[in-house]
């Protein structure tokens, strides 16, 4: 009798739970491929004309788990990877991102050494906190995401890059979605706050929002939307276009910073 007492109790609670999902918003948009995504208006570019890749010079991503590829196998197959893939141009890239990072953990790490060219950063989901009571997550405050943020700008600059600011991606549900806007205006106040280039990653999926881009958690990007959002940035700059399959060529894969 009692372990019926238990279920009872445990399916009374996943009910409960799911009318306060479905009441606040925060039911994802699922689908049985994967999660919808819920599409803000893009945010307009800073400045509208295309990024002008260095010539010569390592590139540097810099985020949290979308990546990192934490959630599609590793750092291989994010997006920075599918962006070099695109470049018809060798270049050296870097990838210095984490699992559940805010601006703030970034900044206690150690950036990787040596001379930067230029750099895209994208953070800002961790800092929103967007699961809200479904997660043990607490958000940082939208002027302290700010400040980190330009402190994370300048600690950049002095390595010699230029800036491409990215708001974070857009998630899966209403709820979620409400709570990460505030974080991409933040994001596009902060890049033109310090001159950086600005860049809205929702931009990448407009064009088809019955996709699937998201996985069933409605946060982590699908392994084609990774491809896609590498794509999306490839053609955002002055030198890169789809690699061409017939060419011998290909750029070394991005590797992977180790902070301690």
């Amino acid at each position: 009798m009692r372990w019926r007492r238990v279920a009872g109790l445990s399916a009374a609670v996943l009910v409960l739970a799911s009318g306060a999902a479905v009441a606040t918003g925060d039911l994802p948009r699922w689908t049985f491929g994967g999660t919808r995504m819920v599409l803000p208006s893009v945010l307009e570019p800073i400045p509208a004309s295309p990024i002008l890749l260095p010539a010569t010079g390592t590139i540097l991503f810099v985020g949290d788990s979308n990546t990192a590829g934490s959630r599609v196998g590793g750092v291989r197959f994010a997006y920075p990877a599918a962006f070099l893939e695109a470049m018809t141009a060798n270049k050296a890239v870097k990838v210095h991102a984490f699992g559940g990072a805010t601006v703030r953990d970034v900044l206690i790490r150690p950036l990787p050494e040596g001379e930067v060219s230029l750099a895209f950063v994208m953070l800002g989901t961790n800092d929103a906190a967007p699961r809200a009571w479904l997660s043990k997550k607490r958000r940082v405050p939208l002027a302290t995401y700010r400040a980190n943020l330009i402190e994370l700008v300048t600690k950049l600059r002095a390595m010699g890059a230029r800036i491409v600011i990215l708001a974070p991606p857009p998630l899966g549900s209403c709820a979620m979605q409400h709570r990460l806007d505030p974080y991409r205006l933040a994001a596009k106040d902060v890049a033109q706050a310090t001159s950086s280039i600005f860049r809205d990653p929702a931009a990448a999926f407009i064009a088809n929002p019955a996709a699937d881009f998201l996985q069933r958690d409605a946060v982590h990007l699908t392994p084609e939307a990774q491809n896609q959002l590498g794509l999306w940035l490839a053609y955002q700059t002055t030198s890169a276009s789809v690699a061409d399959n017939s060419s011998t060529g290909k750029p070394s894969p991005p590797s992977a910073s180790q902070p301690s």
